[in-house]
């Protein structure tokens, strides 16, 4: 499954913990599968911030206010991820991957 694929899921799931563990179990089952894409890497960092919003919020009760942005700030990097993968460019790819790096250390990273 490609990372495109992966984004179109998630962006058609409602917000919810439900949503995270859905993205967080389709990144790992396409990083497990044989690929010299570059899409590996991408997958991998959304992977992460799926995972631990798992953790973090998989037995509490969580507003659905808050876990709507905590979606839509997950969508935001994907997208940028995304744009950058469908150009095939590396450098964009690595220079977003950078960016959203940055963004996630200055954000609240509740996820």
């Amino acid at each position: 499954m490609s990372f495109s694929v992966i984004f179109e899921n998630f962006k058609n799931l409602s917000a919810g913990t439900d949503a995270f563990k859905q993205l967080k179990n389709e990144c790992e089952n396409a990083l497990q599968a044989p690929s010299s894409s570059i899409d590996q890497t991408a997958l991998f960092l959304i992977y992460g911030f799926a995972k631990n919003y798992v953790l973090l919020y998989e037995d509490e009760a969580v507003e659905s206010d808050f876990a709507q942005v905590a979606k839509q700030q997950l969508l935001n990097y994907m997208q940028t991820l995304n744009d950058a993968l469908l150009n095939e460019n590396t450098e964009l790819l690595l220079l977003s991957q950078n960016q959203i790096i940055q963004h996630y250390m200055q954000s609240l990273r509740i996820f």
